[in-house]
């Protein structure tokens, strides 16, 4: 267009606007409102776009995209000779063909998204993969029978099994990072094959290991087979060759392999030559069946909880009767005897080796007070602040105490002889020997020293009860029956 045209339509489209002034304001004003129309639809289409870039496509790997782009144009392809085919061979026309024509295509789609589903519930495609791969096959197939070339048969059979061969690929891709393992493991791999031929190693063990290893084999090898040759009578040659290879084996490995410095290597070269020297006795073995092991452990560990229950219930019933039993009257049990072999104590108005104690204001005349039963009191003891050595027996001798403890133990006799002043000389020298694990004749010094006792009792082998010189108190004569 020359500037001469554009200066021509100006000055029509000018004269226009002159002639025709309503006209051409309605056109304008039409117009703006389609630019402004196709303003706002191209903005809704960006955020539709930007929307689904975001929600769809940038979560998902690059890979991902690129093959549902790939699998949507072969799908295209796939779809354009259906178009073809449904026209030429089915006769479609119009509205009918534009329904019809890609049936195969939708559910090829419909399947494909159903074994994602099942892959990421059961991590596996089921039926609906297999759906997918004949739907595709039968698409390339009747696509291609309508093709006009060989070349075009073959571009119509490759576009859906790339559809298809895509769409596995990111469904296998998927499965293996939800379950973390592959499909399938190759048997005929490169490295598999390299140490197939001993090219490769099939362990992380270094040259040095490996080397060690096959020499301390050859020196069992060739110990396997100087012995079988000795046993079998072979010729002395043979066996002189034998005996010559394991020397030269044997040779080597303490050369190579530092075997008499190292007796790990030792050990292992000796469980080679156990091993190949009894493997005629694996036929006398006898393997224990697991089910076995596994009755075994059940039958001892169910009679570990019937003794755990039994133990339990002999326990609750010891416990239960020993609730049930009353509590002991201490005082009882202590007036009863003398732990050192003395004559029961004789009580107020009974009879024995001990004659009874007046106390003031007793009955006169000698008459014997009616007994009086009261409660024993606890007896009040001071804080133990020095610690004594336990003693197992009660003539053992235990250490000296010092004079802080010594004090401490006359005041404990003090306290307990006012506390209670039943207790004669033999429960005090008991009580006494108990507490502080004293012999005897110490208790008896004890009870001295505190003033509870004559002066000679601490001399007698075997001690009876003797009156207490308590404050206030009067020995009474004994009465002539008691003797």
């Amino acid at each position: 267009m020359t500037l001469s045209t554009l200066a021509d339509y100006a000055a029509g489209l000018v004269g226009y606007v002159t002639a025709n002034p309503i006209s051409s304001a309605v056109i304008a004003a039409a117009a703006l409102a389609a630019l402004a129309l196709a303003f706002l639809l191209l903005r809704l289409l960006s955020r539709a776009v930007a929307w689904l870039v975001a929600r769809y496509i940038a979560p998902r790997p690059v890979e991902d995209v690129l093959t549902v782009v790939s699998a949507s144009i072969a799908t295209g392809v796939s779809a354009q000779g259906m178009w073809r085919f449904s026209g030429d061979v089915l006769g479609f026309d119009g509205p009918l063909r534009l329904l019809l024509f890609a049936f195969i295509e939708v559910a090829m789609v419909t399947s494909a998204v159903r074994a994602r589903r099942n892959m990421r519930v059961t991590h596996k495609a089921g039926i609906d993969g297999l759906a997918v791969w004949a739907l595709t096959g039968l698409s390339a197939v009747l696509s291609a029978m309508d093709s006009r070339s060989f070349p075009e048969a073959v571009f119509r059979l490759a576009a859906p099994i790339v559809a298809a061969w895509l769409w596995e690929r990111g469904m296998a891709i998927e499965r293996q990072k939800l379950t973390g393992r592959t499909r399938i493991n190759w048997r005929l791999t490169p490295e598999r094959m390299l140490v197939r031929v001993g090219l490769a190693e099939s362990s992380d063990r270094t040259a040095t290991e490996v080397d060690t290893h096959r020499r301390l084999t050859r020196v069992a090898l060739a110990a396997k087979k100087a012995k079988a040759l000795r046993e079998a009578g072979a010729p002395a040659r043979k066996q002189a060759r034998a005996l010559a290879k394991l020397d030269k084996a044997m040779d080597r490995a303490v050369e190579y392999t530092g075997l008499v410095q190292d007796p790990d290597k030792q050990e292992r070269m000796l469980a080679q030559i156990g091993a190949l020297y009894n493997t005629a006795k694996l036929t006398e073995v006898q393997p224990r069946p697991f089910w076995q092991q596994l009755a075994d452990d059940k039958s001892a560990k169910e009679e570990r909880d019937r003794v755990a229950a039994d133990a339990m219930a002999q326990l609750q019933g010891f416990s239960d009767r020993h609730a049930l039993l009353p509590p002991t009257d201490a005082s009882n049990v202590a007036s009863d005897s003398d732990t050192s072999g003395n004559a029961p104590r004789v009580t107020p108005g009974g009879t024995g080796g001990d004659a009874p104690r007046d106390t003031a204001g007793g009955t006169p005349g000698g008459a014997t007070p009616a007994p009086v039963t009261r409660p024993r009191p606890p007896a009040s003891r001071p804080p133990k602040p020095v610690t004594r050595k336990p003693n197992g027996t009660r003539h053992g001798t235990p250490a000296q105490p010092s004079r802080e403890e010594l004090e401490r133990r006359i005041s404990w006799l003090h306290d307990l002889a006012k506390t209670d002043p039943s207790l004669g000389v033999t429960a005090l020298r008991d009580k006494a020997v108990e507490e502080y694990g004293v012999s005897p004749r110490t208790a008896y010094r004890y009870i001295e020293q505190a003033g509870l006792a004559a002066s000679d009792t601490a001399n007698r082998d075997t001690p009876g009860d003797t009156p207490r010189n308590t404050p206030g108190d009067t020995a009474s004569e004994t009465p002539p029956d008691a003797a």
